[in-house]
């Protein structure tokens, strides 16, 4: 096998194109994780990774074999330190985001697992790949990456893709600092904040598009100093986003109704939480993130979070999920005057109702 396998490899860089392109249509089929030529496949990996990106520039067929095979090979991490060049990355970001492109959605599969790397994550956050008109009027890969998820869902910009695996390329960056200021700051080109583009997907249908922006929405959450503008509905205006997948088909007193967000007011019978329990297990953690600081508990009891909680409380099943419950629950009712440190002091004199 390792003979066949090698000729193969050699063959990916031949300079005839239908040799190039047979060779892809057989690598692929060894490149099963698990499997004893994967990790054949695997050792041979520094030759195979500039071939197969050339060929996903080739014949539709070619090019959905090329990218199935570096999607599996960099389901091993080892392998994705080979992607971390910025050459390499914005040719990828390029299969995401030309219109038509045959493979934009295995290609976002591929970059969501280079982004378990971190300094992929550091070069993908300042990369800058040039003009793309019609999308995004940034050079700069991660403004692209967030329109074209934005605006390419369902097909409306690519009919061959939904971009919803970017979802968990945002959640990998967010798990740097880096990567949480890029959401939570204002983009040069639109003035906008990149968080409020994605968080209205919080209960989108499709399980990894709001799976990865749940937990984006967690991870920025991290940043203490940034909780004012997150919890703001001026500014960010996070708070409804995290909330309505908790909410079920609840009745509130009205003076706990009128104290919260818009949002989850009058949600009406037809309303269902959310059902993976670690997506809510992830809104959960996020709140309790938000219990951090002075100012965010504060605002949480302003906009009524605790009746939420106790009504979830009541008909949550998962162990982790009551748990998480629990403490936020404990954060928000317990008396500020007992073991409050100098910082939240600090914090308190800066709050005010928003």
């Amino acid at each position: 096998m390792e003979e066949q396998l090698n000729e193969l490899v050699d063959f990916l860089a031949s300079p005839r194109s239908d040799v190039r392109q047979m060779a892809a249509s057989y690598v692929v089929g060894f490149s099963q994780p698990g499997t004893e030529s994967f990790d054949l496949l695997c050792s041979k990996a520094e030759k195979m990774v500039r071939p197969l990106l050339v060929i996903c520039h080739e014949t539709p067929v070619a090019a959905n074999s090329a990218m199935s095979t570096l999607v599996n090979l960099t389901s091993d991490t080892s392998i994705c330190r080979l992607f971390a060049d910025e050459d390499t990355l914005a040719m990828i970001v390029s299969l995401i985001t030309i219109p038509n492109s045959i493979i934009a959605d295995p290609a976002c599969m591929l970059l969501s697992n280079l982004t378990k790397i971190d300094s992929i994550c550091r070069l993908l956050a300042s990369l800058n790949v040039g003009d793309l008109p019609g999308i995004c009027n940034s050079p700069m890969a991660m403004d692209q990456l967030t329109d074209v998820f934005v605006k390419g869902m369902d097909n409306k910009y690519n009919k061959n893709a939904k971009f919803s695996f970017l979802s968990s390329v945002f959640a990998d960056m967010t798990n740097h600092s880096f990567g949480r200021r890029y959401f939570l700051e204002r983009t040069s080109y639109d003035g906008k904040l990149p968080i409020t583009k994605i968080m209205v997907f919080s209960e989108y249908p499709d399980l990894i598009r709001r799976g990865g922006v749940d937990l984006t929405m967690k991870n920025v959450c991290f940043e203490k100093d940034k909780h004012r503008d997150i919890l703001d509905p001026r500014e960010t205006n996070m708070l409804p986003y995290i909330l309505l997948p908790l909410c079920g088909p609840d009745e509130f007193d009205i003076e706990e109704m009128e104290a919260m967000p818009e949002e989850v007011q009058l949600l009406g019978e037809e309303k269902k939480r959310e059902q993976d329990p670690k997506l809510r297990a992830c809104l959960l953690e996020a709140i309790n993130l938000l219990c951090t600081t002075y100012f965010g508990r504060q605002t949480l009891r302003q906009k009524m979070v605790y009746p939420i909680l106790r009504e979830m409380h009541k008909v949550e099943t998962d162990e982790a999920c009551v748990d998480l419950n629990e403490r936020a629950v404990q954060l928000l009712m317990r008396d500020e005057s007992k073991e409050t440190s100098k910082d939240e002091h600090e914090d308190a004199d800066e709050f005010e109702e928003i």
